[in-house]
């Protein structure tokens, strides 16, 4: 019983398109991270991207296309995912939502059809004209086509629609549409088949694309009908072949089949025409890239032209391991010197097609893109069907843009202007930030090198003509090919300037807890606010770009200030002239007030007739900063700039809420009356009551505030076609309305509805009084107003009595409405309704305070006991993260861009936000830490562990070095060739990072050919009569070799040391120091610790080995595995260990006497990736992930009848999560309604991390609590509207594990259950009703629960 919730987004941009899907006006960009759909827009100012919308769906999205809609500019937006299926959606204007327009599922037919496992993902392709889209698995292929706005089926004798009419065809009866019915329609049906249904000779195929330029659908397809690798390439030398062929679809509304089968029935849909076909290419071919007038394929050794009627034109080899004498059609160009690697997956785009004058030649540019991010550019150049020109070089980048990526995923082109000479492309990458980049002067690049295509073909034309001038000039050929080399270096320079990019933190590879902001005790002579805190920190990114990503828990501010109050409750900052004046503070417990001067020190100021003797409720500047207004519990003062009194006000009732936007002050008494003065705006002495409609007096008001907003325009005469922000005063009632009016309100006012039952979508109107009025407070406090950094927007946020904070966005088209995003849960849960999480709002208020620039963020804060901050990013929506981790009593803006706050100890700091290298728009902060340098590069930074005696973590780092292929001997093998480009080994090394500079304070480097499998920190045990212990680092350390070499490995043992630091740099005080070292046959893939002692893992054996006083090592158990181990984790003395083939087993250890004692094992045989335990009050589960991407729970449970005794553990869920897991860590979990919680608690969870850079969380329920958040799913599932139609339960829990789990016990998904806190009142009731008595109660407190599970990183110690 188990829930499972993402931690973090994913980060990496998979897939990509520009189009018109959301608006006419401008281009958009829409892009996917694994299940998050954004739509961005491109600020032409800045060329910077900013969110427009986010959705969060339900599957994993493999990719995406546009088609255009009939009647609209817009786009149909198609979205594929899981393993073949295709949702058809548009944009709904009216509810900013998607709306699903129809969904075509072909896995289960695509799986009758195939006799081998399907592809995790197909591939889709859409034909230029956009009537026609390809889906296709292996070898089979699905065919959606687009319903056509052209009269195809019009009467021509009638001259009007013709009726729906049917066609024979053999035995087959074809019923056409009529006009009137195709209209209505966006698809025709589908049509599934195998490839040989396209041609019989069409098998394994390895690429199709759609060729542009004619009449209907053509395809072109690579396949291979014997496959074939390196190693039979001496049996079939040039296996693979090349088609082209048009498809002519028939269309049909129903079909009746007599005698004839499927295959009859999908041949008598689809016919086709082959054009032209090619046989006896090169076996590596694997990518078609469509051209104007041709095709390009792609291999890893070289690149081939065939135009559309089938010839093959010309070949380019690109590097040494191509046989060019193997090959025998068309001119082969030979450009094997510049060692050219294109292997798969490679990313391209067209640069451009040109025509020159008298339109005689044809010029096609391809950029394509390596794994590695080199861009080489492909220039093709036809007169008519002749290719005269064709090459490829590489692209020299006079820059480092492009430094810390490495392959991309996809490619975009966003704007491409030819009289200003640039191209503009987003970029998407595995590893490394999302990058839109500028293309400077790339047609100069392009025209510098046509003397050089020119030379090379005619050269070969010239060769071609006369066989003999072939050899007799073949000396001189080479020496203008050498020349020609040379004037690649004299080409203008390549310049990419990079506009914007998205933060990528993926790929993880490992992850750890341990301390980052709370290494130092005290900042400025106080606590550190951040004290006690943990936060997530794991190893991000492949090559030079790799880096470390610190997940922290809360935000850690920089302190500029740090003051010490005796008794303070409520701060104001004073400024005249933008600078800080004074500062005033109150005792609300002893009625005190007092000012202090801010440019002097903080000096006591006590001149001026400033009211001390009572609670200041509000402190402002107002009139245009010459006055200042003071309003305490019952008292209004006026004082001018030396605080002398110019007005006085008494009233009646306590004061409690005040609001002041110059030069009006709106004060909420408790009786729930309102006063509204406005400032006399000659002398600025007195205030004048500001009348009010007629029926505000009737009505019970909580709270109030003076904002400007355009929302109410369409309602006001003076401003109905204007954009311009009108005063509004704004109130909530105790009924739970949001109403307002402006200064000129003629009685009028209006309302937000919708508010009260916190529904999707808000609209304003006019306020009509209700028969009935029945206080029922709920919302405490509202605001609306800009958020963002450079680019802000306009929300609606609302912050109820429970703590709870709900946002709308105010509509782009329409400013009179408002939406919430209920399908994408982008704020987090803070508080709870019904006193349901008292706790959290009882000792210290809730207060919402808008800073409109916290170095350069337009924000909110909530004080309270655990205050928040909510921020947006130009690329995000908004978020809400735990601030530091004090509470926080009162706080005011600070300087420019910092904030005063004070906690609840009586201390003030001056916090201003951390920006550098900071991301705040995922759903916790994150900061990369970069540790290689100009001077020193570690590449791939591949696992990292923390050290907890000495705060230090140790990070194990691999280099790229070419690999030397060394015999047993030590000599180099016989047949090597030094000439030929070597392959790439790596040499590893750890280092010793300190959190306080994230500085290299140490370093340990090992030999060449060496990888670093696993290193963690254990506390071991050295002497079993004292129990003597001591934290120390295990290195698991594998060499690389030769295929005939035996494999071998080598553990270090390492403890850390203090050793007096250089005066220069402080940080360098603990280094490694070695402790035992040993090499073993076998590689040592783990290690781990077990009791007191540590255990190796040694090819197929686990040997647990003892460490003595005099520091030598002794194997004292061991035990055996399958085939190969992939992790291991432990828990006390037991552990479980995963296998790469066979599933794993849990194990225990015991030490009196050694030996190892098998508990039981899992049935299933898992390929595992990571697993780890996760534990509850004694019951233990297990979390496992495989190879397919799928979370497995199980359990031992030795009273289950069909367990043997625990022997096969039981086999809870599988559950699919749309990435590929890397590493596992176990850690505690907070429980919030756990009064002691020094006991210790005995739950713990477990966290993961994934290649597309989210963290995950798997945390046990109790059966109480499982129960409830079972039913709500449920409900969820079955009676809320999904995105793109996709079903939460299919997209989860379908998988060939499913018929072997336990169905009444699945993993919980809580992207779903948090969709319970985003519904409106009443749905929530109803479903919360299901669930039984007091379940809305108890399901608040679950979820509580879970949301703050992390909440461990941040409790006190």
């Amino acid at each position: 019983m188990n829930i499972y919730d993402d931690v973090l987004d994913a980060t990496v941009v998979s897939s990509s398109l520009v189009g018109h899907f959301t608006s006419e006006d401008y281009k958009e960009l829409i892009t996917v991270r694994t299940n998050i759909l954004s739509i961005f827009q491109v600020d032409k100012s800045t060329n910077k991207l900013h969110l427009n919308y986010e959705f969060k769906l339900n599957g994993r999205v493999s990719d995406i296309a546009l088609i255009k809609q009939v009647d609209s500019k817009l786009d149909y937006l198609i979205i594929l995912t899981a393993t073949a299926k295709l949702s058809l959606v548009n944009f709904n204007v009216f509810t900013n939502s998607l709306e699903t327009i129809s969904l075509h599922y072909y896995e289960d037919k695509f799986r009758q059809n195939s006799i081998l496992k399907l592809a995790k993902e197909s591939k889709l392709r859409i034909d230029q004209a956009k009537n026609c889209v390809l889906l296709f698995n292996n070898d089979n292929i699905a065919i959606l086509p687009i319903s056509s706005t052209t009269d195809e089926f019009e009467d021509e004798d009638l001259g009007q629609e013709s009726s729906a009419k049917t066609v024979k065809r053999g035995n087959m009866s074809i019923k056409f549409p009529s006009q009137s019915q195709k209209k209505n329609k966006i698809t025709n049906s589908s049509i599934i088949l195998k490839s040989t249904e396209l041609n019989s000779k069409i098998q394994n195929i390895i690429d199709i694309q759609f060729l542009s330029n004619f009449s209907k659908p053509t395809l072109s397809v690579l396949y291979q009908p014997k496959l074939a690798w390196i190693g039979n390439s001496n049996l079939v030398t040039l296996p693979t072949q090349y088609m082209i062929l048009t498809l002519n679809i028939l269309e049909r509304e129903n079909i009746k089949s007599q005698e004839n089968g499927e295959n009859s029935l999908n041949q008598d849909l689809i016919e086709t025409t082959i054009i032209g076909q090619v046989s006896e290419l090169p076996y590596e071919l694997h990518t078609i890239i469509p051209l104007n007038n041709g095709s390009t394929l792609v291999g890893s050794n070289e690149i081939i032209y065939i135009d559309h009627t089938g010839v093959l034109q010309s070949l380019i080899i690109i590097n040494q391991f191509q046989d060019k004498e193997t090959l025998k059609k068309g001119r082969v160009i030979d450009k094997s010197k510049q060692n050219i690697i294109l292997n798969k997956p490679i990313k391209f785009i067209n640069a451009g097609s040109r025509v020159e004058s008298n339109n005689v030649d044809d010029k096609n540019n391809v950029l394509i893109f390596d794994e590695n991010n080199n861009i080489y550019l492909v220039n093709i150049t036809l007169e008519g069907r002749l290719l005269i020109n064709f090459d490829i070089n590489k692209l020299p980048i006079v820059n480092d843009v492009l430094r810390e990526n490495s392959n991309p995923l996809c490619i975009s082109c966003l704007r491409s202007d030819i009289k200003k000479k640039f191209t503009d492309l987003y970029i998407g990458y595995q590893s490394g930030n999302a990058l839109l980049l500028r293309l400077n002067n790339l047609d100069s690049a392009i025209d510098s090198k046509k003397e050089k295509v020119e030379t090379k073909i005619n050269t070969l034309i010239y060769a071609e003509d006369d066989e003999d001038d072939l050899y007799s000039h073949e000396k001189e050929s080479t020496d203008d090919v050498k020349n020609t080399l040379k004037k690649i270096e004299t080409i203008q320079p390549f310049d990419i300037e990079l506009l914007s990019s998205y933060k990528n933190i993926g790929q993880l590879s490992s992850i750890v807890v341990g301390k980052t902001s709370s290494v130092e005790k005290t900042v400025k002579g106080l606590p550190n606010p951040n004290s006690d805190e943990y936060s997530i920190v794991a190893t991000s990114g492949h090559g030079t770009g790799s880096h470390l990503t610190v997940v922290q828990p809360s935000v850690k501010p920089s302190i500029e200030l740090a003051l010490k109050f005796i008794s303070v409750t409520q701060i104001w900052n004073l400024k005249f002239k933008s600078h800080d004046k004074y500062l005033v503070t109150t005792d609300s417990k002893n009625n005190k007030s007092a000012i202090y001067q801010s440019s002097r020190g903080f000096e006591l100021y006590k001149e001026g007739r400033f009211r001390r003797d009572a609670t200041t409720v509000y402190v402002s500047m107002f009139g245009e900063d010459k006055r200042i207004v003071q309003v305490t519990t019952n008292h209004l003062y006026l004082y001018d700039t030396n605080f002398r009194r110019l007005t006085t006000m008494n009233f009646e009732f306590e004061v409690v809420n005040v609001s002041v936007l110059d030069p009006y002050i709106l004060i909420t008494l408790s009786r729930g009356d309102i006063k509204l003065y406005e400032l006399e705006e000659n002398r600025k002495r007195k205030l004048f009551r500001v009348e009010l409609p007629e029926i505000l007096p009737e009505m019970v008001l909580t709270s109030g505030v003076i904002l400007k907003s355009n929302m109410c325009n369409e309602f006001l005469t003076d401003s109905k076609n204007s954009d311009k922000e009108e005063l509004l005063f704004t109130f909530v009632t105790a009924d739970n309305q949001i109403i307002f009016f402006p200064r000129n309100h003629n009685d009028r006012i209006f309302q937000l509805n919708g508010v009260d039952q916190l529904d999707e979508t808000l609209f304003i109107s006019t306020y009509q009084l209700p028969l009935e009025v029945i206080p029922d407070p709920q919302i405490k406090q509202v605001m609306i107003n800009k958020l963002g950094k450079a680019n802000k927007e306009e929300y609606l946020t609302i912050l109820t009595f429970g703590g709870e904070i709900y946002q709308y966005q105010k509509s782009i088209r329409r400013h009179s409405r408002f939406h919430r995003n209920v399908t994408r849960n982008n704020l987090s849960i803070t508080g709870a309704p019904d006193n349901a999480y008292a706790k959290g709002v009882s000792s210290i208020e809730r207060i919402m305070h808008y800073i409109p620039n916290y170095n350069g963020y337009s924000s909110i804060f909530i004080t309270g006991n655990d205050p928040y901050i909510l921020l947006k990013e130009d690329d995000s929506v908004p978020r809400i993260f735990k601030f530091a981790n004090i509470p926080l009593v009162s706080m005011c803006p600070w300087g420019k861009t910092s904030v005063m706050c004070v906690d609840d100890i009586k201390n003030a700091r001056v916090y201003t936000l951390e920006v550098n290298n900071m991301y705040y728009g995922n759903k916790l902060p994150l900061l990369k830490v970069t540790l290689s340098d100009t001077i020193e590069d570690y590449m791939t930074l591949t696992k990292i562990t923390y050290h907890e005696g000495s705060n230090m973590y140790i990070v194990a780092y691999a280099k790229d070095i070419e690999y030397t292929a060394i015999g047993e001997d030590g000599e180099r093998l016989v047949g090597s060739n030094e000439e030929l480009p070597h392959s790439m080994s790596t040499q590893s090394g750890i280092l010793l990072i300190n959190p306080k500079t994230w500085n290299v304070i140490d370093r340990k480097d090992y030999e060449a050919n060496t990888i670093i499998n696993d290193i963690r920190t254990m506390i071991i045990q050295l002497n079993s009569k004292t129990n003597f212990k001591k934290e120390l680092i295990v290195v698991g350390i594998s060499n690389v070799g030769t295929e005939d070499l035996p494999p071998t490995g080598s553990f270090y043992i390492y403890n850390t040391n203090e050793v007096v630091p250089d005066p220069s740099k402080p940080d360098t005080n603990y280094r490694f120091k070695d402790v035992f070292h040993e090499q073993v046959k076998g590689t040592i893939n783990n290690v781990c610790e077990i009791s007191g002692r540590f255990m190796v893992n040694q090819s197929q054996k686990l040997l647990v080995r003892d460490i003595q006083e005099d520091e030598s090592v002794v194997p004292v158990a061991f035990h055996d595995v399958p085939v190969f181990v992939a992790d291991i984790k432990s828990f006390g003395n037991l552990f479980i260990v995963g296998d790469s083939m066979q599933g794993f087993q849990f194990v225990g250890f015991d030490a009196e006497p050694y030996r190892m004692i098998m508990l039981g094992r899992s049935v299933s045989k898992f390929k595992t990736m990571a697993l780890d335990f996760v534990v509850r009050n004694g019951e233990i589960y297990f979390v496992v992930s495989d190879t397919d991407d799928i979370l497995h729970i199980l359990k031992y449970s030795p009273d289950e009848p069909n367990s043997l005794s625990g022997q096969r553990l039981a086999h809870y869920s599988s559950f699919n999560i749309h990435s590929t897991n890397t590493s596992m860590h176990l850690l505690p979990a907070n429980d919030e309604f756990i009064e002691n919680k020094g006991n210790g608690s005995s739950i713990f969870q477990t966290i993961g991390a994934n290649l597309d850079g989210s963290i995950f969380k798997i945390l046990p329920l109790s059966e109480d609590s499982f129960r409830r958040l079972y039913v709500i799913q449920q409900q969820i599932i079955d009676t809320e509207v999904h995105a793109a139609g996709l079903n939460p339960r299919m997209e989860r829990l379908s998988n060939e594990y499913y018929q072997l789990t336990n169905v009444t016990r699945p993993l919980l998904d809580f992207n779903l259950i948090r969709r319970y806190s985003n519904l409106s009142i009443k749905k929530r009731k109803s479903i919360a009703q299901k669930a039984g008595r007091n379940a809305h109660f108890e399901a608040w407190r679950d979820i509580i629960n879970v949301e703050f599970s992390l909440r461990s990183l941040t409790t006190k110690k």
